[in-house]
């Protein structure tokens, strides 16, 4: 078994870093009085994004998808962590915290680097971590343009350093260039308007140059990256906490919309995690949309204002209380369905396999139940039964029918107390592997049909034998007809001898005695020579006859 290659450590370097990233997040906000739900829907959902990164990278090290999320995660976190540091040193304890100023700039232009790799790179890049072609490199020249034009009208620009701090003032500003940051933002904003609609384009394009399989994987895709935009359209037209909460919502769907493309279709052999990760990830959604819509939306129409309530938050805590168990049942059949389609879950395998297999003798039917169940159960594209009968003889089965001729390289033993009576093999699609899981799943269906192929190869034996038993039985009554055939035909033989050598000779000698009678009275020495004559002739008569009748008695 070939292994597997181990996390980069460049890659394992970004995700401790993202993970400490978050818990700074958490005390950072903790110490900046940020409200409890937001600091979680934050730690939540955009964990998802370092999560994917180095689950991809754990198998496909050079992925560049892989990177780009981890990536991702470090610069959101890093947004965060500034963005709170920066109002703990600029407001609530001015002057008591160092490099407030610094932080407070940096928070300032982190979101550039988030919305190129979010809307630009990771779509042009999935699923395969190429470009389409040369050509669309314009586009991403076009978001590179787009960053840089956006990072000097955002880092140089005079006036606030932070829109969160209008009497904080750009410590880095260039008064004498203001004009020109301006027309650079405005500049800014078609470059990155033209690097967005060519990155859906690109979308567009993979969607509809593909397969019905690339299809499948780019429809989730699509419509994440579409809703992913919303949030970014609402700022400035709707209040904070609704766009914060929509954000939060929404740009977790990039990489769940890649997750289901991985499960479903196998790109990157993740599908277990990614089941999990769906199941958490909708029900945080969940927890999320009724704490807000109770809490805030409750709140501020009894004229609270977004400010917590506790009575709001006890009753939005019952809510999910009440509702988490049937919506999370709900929300795992929806994640079995993404992540298998219509293949069952390993269980219902094992389940299924036992149902159909349990009054099933035939090696007509058993064989072909059972690989048809080892290819469902792992998704593979075909599979092979193989049954070792007791005379040395082979029984193979393929699922489907015609993939006779195709190679499996994917091959185990299915044994019967210690002894090898056959085998299952499977073959995936092209570039996939074999998960641990599904690895367990077939260790345990060969484990399962060990009986089923032993009572199999018991009945086959039997079989075997009764045919034999037949034909020994047809090749007596064949040699019983032999003989009867072969004594008429003797018989008709010996009575056509004798009619042609054996009789005449005798009718003649009863010629001969009447003439010897007659001679013994008129002349006996005559008499006597003819009966000389007569005996000789019949011993001749004599032997021929027991020449005849050698063999009978």
């Amino acid at each position: 078994m070939t292994r597997r290659p181990a996390v980069p450590a460049t890659a394992l370097g970004l995700a401790v870093l993202t993970i400490a990233l978050a818990v700074a997040t958490v005390l950072v906000g903790i110490a900046n009085q940020t409200p409890v739900d937001l600091t979680v829907l934050a730690l939540i959902t955009f964990l998802a994004f370092p999560a994917m990164g180095v689950l991809i990278l754990r198998h496909r090290p050079n992925h560049l998808i892989g990177w780009l999320l981890l990536a991702i995660g470090v610069d959101i976190y890093l947004t965060f962590v500034a963005g709170d540091y920066s109002n703990l040193a600029l407001v609530h304890h001015p002057g008591s915290l160092p490099f407030g100023h610094a932080v407070a700039w940096i928070s300032g232009w982190l979101w550039i680097p988030f919305a190129l790799m979010v809307l630009l790179f990771v779509p042009m890049l999935f699923p395969d971590g190429r470009l389409l072609s040369r050509r669309w490199r314009i586009v991403v020249a076009s978001g590179l343009v787009f960053a840089a034009l956006a990072f000097a009208g955002n880092a140089f620009a005079p006036g606030p350093i932070n829109s969160d701090y209008p009497g904080v003032l750009n410590p880095l500003a260039l008064p004498q260039f203001e004009a020109v940051f301006k027309v650079l933002v405005d500049i800014a904003l078609l470059f990155g308007l033209a690097a967005m609609i060519g990155s859906v384009a690109s979308v567009v394009v993979r969607y509809r140059r593909g397969d019905s399989r690339q299809r499948q994987q780019l429809r989730w895709f699509l419509v994440a990256v579409i809703v992913a935009v919303v949030p970014f359209v609402l700022q400035g037209n709707v209040p904070n906490i609704v766009a914060q909460t929509a954000t939060g919502l929404t740009i977790p769907l990039l990489p769940i919309s890649i997750a289901i493309a991985v499960l479903r279709y196998r790109l990157y052999d993740i599908d277990v995690v990614i089941n999990r990760a769906v199941v958490y990830g909708a029900l945080a959604a969940f927890i999320s949309v009724v704490y807000v819509a109770i809490v805030v939306g409750i709140g501020a129409a009894l004229g609270g204002g977004t400010r917590p309530n506790l009575l709001l938050s006890i009753v939005a805590t019952a809510v999910v209380a009440v509702a988490f168990q049937p919506v999370r049942e709900r929300i795992q059949r929806m994640a079995n369905r993404l992540v298998y389609g219509r293949r069952a879950t390993p269980y219902e395998v094992m389940a299924g396999f036992a149902d159909r297999m349990a009054d099933t003798l035939s090696v007509d039917e058993a064989l072909p139940r059972t690989a048809e169940a080892a290819a469902r159960g792992v998704g593979a594209t075909a599979a092979r039964v193989t049954l070792l009968l007791p005379d040395g003889s082979r029984r193979v089965t393929s699922w489907p029918d015609q993939a006779g001729e195709t190679t499996f390289p994917h091959v185990l033993p299915v044994r019967y107390q210690g002894e090898t009576i056959g085998e299952i093999a499977i073959r995936k699609s092209a570039g996939e592997i074999l998960t641990p899981g599904e690895r367990r799943l077939l260790a345990d269906l060969a484990a399962q049909a060990g009986l089923v192929l032993h009572n199999v190869r018991l009945t086959a034996a039997l079989q075997a034998q009764l045919e034999q038993l037949s034909i020994q039985a047809a090749d007596l009554r064949a040699s019983r007809q032999r003989i009867v055939t072969a004594q008429e035909t003797e018989r008709r033989r010996l009575e056509s001898e004798i009619r042609a050598g054996v009789q005449p000779e005798l009718e003649a000698m009863a010629g001969q005695l009447a003439d010897v009678d007659r001679l013994l009275g008129e002349d006996l020495p005559q008499a006597i020579r003819r009966l000389e004559d007569l005996t000789a002739v019949t011993q001749h008569t004599l032997d021929e006859l027991r020449e005849l009748a050698r063999g009978i008695f």
